[in-house]
């Protein structure tokens, strides 16, 4: 069982890397104190990393501190706008600023195989696309063309794969470089 790590004392933020505190899962634990008529409970949430089980509160602290000392304060912050605009639970905006750290933690960002790796990569670090394999599919969803990662495609699961345009899994094809399906006859070829 991991350690529990519930204040900053023996952390030293300087050394910290961000794989330190890559968030692995979360922990929750019920804590009761007292007995009979003066029992209280409370409820302690964490973050499993290669440190050890930190309080979510404080594993916050530090993800923040981390990505101040690396410059990536601006990343937290694209990662929390994103989180806002795709809001889809109306969570509060302290969880939408958690689950941008969370994805900040675990480089989401740069994982080709995220289904947001396109949309948020061009909008906010469009330089990252020029290396990636990007390949236009239509989707039996909507039936319109649109962008994903060959990673993507690579780890569908039962031949399907997130509609860039609506976000359904959904069976695709993959387009030809002229923009046609491989069973339409192209123009010139009649």
């Amino acid at each position: 069982m991991p350690k529990q790590i519930d204040s900053l004392s023996g952390i030293d933020l300087d050394s910290l890397r961000l794989e330190d505190i890559r968030w692995h899962s979360s922990t929750g634990i019920a804590i009761s104190s007292g007995s009979g008529r003066d029992r209280t409970y409370s409820y302690r949430t964490g973050v499993i990393t290669d440190l050890g089980d930190i309080k979510t509160s404080l594993w916050r602290q530090i993800a923040e501190a981390v990505a101040q000392r690396r410059g990536e304060q601006w990343l937290v912050d694209a990662l929390t706008e994103w989180e806002r605009t795709h809001n889809y639970t109306k969570v509060s905006a302290s969880q939408l600023r958690l689950e941008a750290l969370h994805k900040y933690s675990m480089s989401l960002q740069d994982w080709p195989e995220w289904v947001d790796y396109i949309p948020f990569n061009r909008k906010y670090r469009p330089r990252v696309l020029e290396q990636a394999h990007i390949v236009t599919v239509f989707n039996a969803c909507c039936g319109k063309p649109g962008e994903v990662t060959q990673e993507q495609i690579d780890r569908a699961w039962r031949g399907q794969i997130a509609c860039p345009c609506c976000g359904r899994w959904s069976l695709f094809s993959i387009c030809l470089p002229d923009g046609t399906l491989p069973w339409e006859e192209s123009a010139g070829g009649q």
